[in-house]
C-alpha cells in the first residue's frame, strides 16, 4: 500500500510539471494585429532569433511568435506609436525566438537581432535597415533604399531600386541588380551582382566579384580571386592580388591591376593604365584623344588589339633579363600595323619598337619582360 502511494504521489508530481507543457504545445503562437497605414515603419529589436517578414495586400501588421520563447515576467514589448509598430525585447538575457511578421507591401523596415537570420519575403515598396551578428541577410525585390550588414552570414537579394550597402564579414554577397548607388564589402566571400544603374563600390578579401553592367564609376577590389566586370559608363578601378580581370566595355579613365592573373579588357575607348606581375594582357582598345596608356606586365604576353583607322604612336619595349646574347632573339614585337623605327639596346637589354599609326596620336607604352608583345588589327564585327 505504501509502495501504491508513493507511485500515486510521483505521477502527480510528473502530471504537475508535464501539464503546461502539454498546454503550451497545444496552444497556437500570439498573434497582434495592428491597423496602420501605408509607408509606416515596423521597428524591431530583440536580443535574439530570426526575423520573417512577409508583405500583403492589407493595411495591418500581423506580430506572431511563440509564448514559450519569453517569460511571463519578460521585458517584450509590442506596441504601436502612430504609424510605427515596435517590437522590442529590451536585451532580455535568454530572450529570442522566432518573429513572423506580415506587414503592407508599402511600408519601412527596421531589424535588428543578435543572432539569427533576417528574411523579406515578397516585394516591399520601401526602406530596409536591416543588422545581425550571427545570421544571413535575404531579401526580395526593394523598391527603396536598402542598408544590410551581417557579421557572420550570406547576403542575398533580388531587384533594389535606391542606395544600398550591403556588408558582412562572413560570407557571399549576391544581388540581383540595382538601379542606384551600390557598396557591397564582404571579409570572407564571393561578389556577385548584377547590373547597377549607378556607381558601384565592391571589395572582398577573399573571393570572386562578377558585375554586370555599371552605368557610373565602377570600383571592385579582391584580395583572392577573380574580377569580372561588364560594360562601365564612368571611371574604372580594377584590382586583385590572385586572380585575372576581365572588362567587357568603358569609354572612361580605366585601371586594372592583378599580382597573379591575366587582363583582359574589350571594347574600350579612353585612358587605359592596365598591370600585371605574373600574366598576360590582351586589350580592344579605341584611341579617343590626347592621353597616355600603358600596358605593363613583369612576365607575360602583351597583346594589343586596334581599329586600323587608329591615330596613335605606339612605343613597345621588351626587357630582356638573363644573358643578353643567348636570348635576344627570343622574344619580338609583331604587328600588323608598318613599324616607325626599331631598336637593341645591349647596355641595357631592351628592345624597343615604335609606331605611328594614321600619322599618329594617343601615346601607348607597351611593357614586358622575356615575352612577345603583338600589335593587332581590330576586326569589325559582323553585324546581323
Amino acid at each position: 500500500m505504501k509502495h501504491l502511494m508513493l507511485a500515486c504521489i510521483f505521477l502527480l508530481i510528473v502530471n504537475a510539471f508535464a501539464s503546461p507543457r502539454i498546454l503550451h504545445d497545444g496552444e497556437k503562437k500570439a498573434n497582434k494585429t495592428f491597423t496602420v497605414a501605408k509607408n509606416g515603419t515596423l521597428d524591431v529589436s530583440v536580443n535574439g532569433g530570426d526575423i520573417r517578414i512577409q508583405t500583403w495586400d492589407k493595411n495591418e501588421v500581423n506580430v506572431r511568435y511563440d509564448p514559450e520563447d519569453y517569460e511571463e515576467d519578460s521585458d517584450l514589448k509590442i506596441r504601436q506609436q502612430g504609424n510605427t509598430i515596435y517590437v522590442n525585447d529590451n536585451g532580455s538575457w535568454g530572450a529570442g525566438g522566432l518573429f513572423e511578421i506580415s506587414v503592407p507591401v508599402q511600408f519601412n523596415l527596421k531589424l535588428q537581432t543578435s543572432y539569427g537570420d533576417l528574411i523579406v519575403r515578397g516585394k516591399l515598396i520601401g526602406n530596409i535597415y536591416g543588422e545581425t551578428s550571427g545570421g544571413d541577410i535575404r531579401l526580395a525585390d526593394v523598391d527603396g533604399a536598402v542598408d544590410g550588414r551581417t557579421s557572420g552570414g550570406d547576403i542575398r537579394a533580388g531587384k533594389i531600386t535606391g542606395t544600398t550597402s550591403l556588408t558582412t564579414s562572413g560570407g557571399d554577397i549576391e544581388i540581383a541588380s540595382s538601379q542606384d548607388e551600390l557598396d557591397v564589402k564582404t571579409s570572407g566571400g564571393n561578389i556577385n551582382v548584377g547590373d547597377v544603374g549607378k556607381a558601384l563600390r565592391a571589395r572582398t578579401a577573399g573571393g570572386d566579384i562578377v558585375i554586370g553592367n555599371v552605368g557610373g564609376e565602377a570600383n571592385a577590389s579582391t584580395a583572392g580571386g577573380n574580377v569580372r566586370v561588364g560594360k562601365v559608363s564612368g571611371r574604372v578601378t580594377l584590382s586583385t592580388a590572385g586572380g585575372d580581370i576581365e572588362l567587357s566595355g568603358g569609354n572612361g579613365s580605366i585601371k586594372a591591376s592583378t599580382s597573379g592573373g591575366n587582363v583582359s579588357l574589350t571594347n574600350i575607348s579612353g585612358l587605359v593604365s592596365a598591370s600585371t606581375s605574373g600574366g598576360d594582357i590582351v586589350a580592344e582598345l579605341a584611341p579617343s584623344g590626347k592621353v597616355k596608356s600603358r600596358l605593363s606586365s613583369a612576365m607575360g604576353l602583351i597583346k594589343l588589339y586596334l581599329p586600323e583607322n587608329a591615330k596613335a604612336t605606339i612605343t613597345a619595349h621588351i626587357r630582356i633579363e638573363g644573358r643578353w646574347r643567348a636570348q635576344k632573339d627570343d622574344y619580338r614585337v609583331i604587328s600588323d600595323f608598318k613599324e616607325e623605327s626599331s631598336l637593341r639596346h645591349e647596355d641595357e637589354q631592351e628592345i624597343e619598337s615604335t609606331y605611328k599609326l594614321n600619322g599618329g596620336g594617343e601615346i601607348i607604352t607597351l611593357e614586358t619582360v622575356n615575352s612577345d608583345i603583338e600589335i593587332r588589327k581590330l576586326k569589325k564585327q559582323p553585324t546581323d
